[in-house]
């Protein structure tokens, strides 16, 4: 399954994450790891994944690979709306464009993941 995982982190926590990767890698271990995709706060968060983009990304998934103009269609929202989404989506890593210039969400699964001390 591929899974992404969404959090909040420092850039220590993030750094010592991905040294822990690397660590594994140097071990031998190839196993699939959850992508991660890391937010300095939950403020950043919260204003990457809103409600209009949450519910476009679980179109995008029902419908796979499609153009930005038949998903605003389906969505019956502005194209430009939907386009500046699918921007913003794809810049953090939740959307792909393959090479016919179809937009798809490449997960199966998205986890938030959020501590209340590192929320606040």
């Amino acid at each position: 399954m591929k899974e992404v995982r969404l959090h909040v982190a420092s850039i220590d926590d993030f750094f010592a994450g991905a040294a822990a990767a690397g660590r594994k890698v140097d071990e031998g271990d190839f196993s699939e790891q959850a992508g991660i995709i890391a937010f300095e706060n939950m403020e950043v968060l919260l204003a990457v994944l809103t409600a209009n983009r949450w519910q476009l990304l679980r179109q995008l998934r029902k419908e796979g690979p499609t153009s930005i103009r038949h998903l605003s269609q389906s969505l019956k929202r502005d194209y430009r709306a939907v386009h500046a989404d699918v921007h913003a989506l794809m810049v953090t890593g939740l959307i792909e464009r393959n090479d016919r210039g179809l937009i798809s969400v490449p997960w199966e699964r998205i986890t938030a993941e959020m501590a209340i001390d590192l929320a606040a």
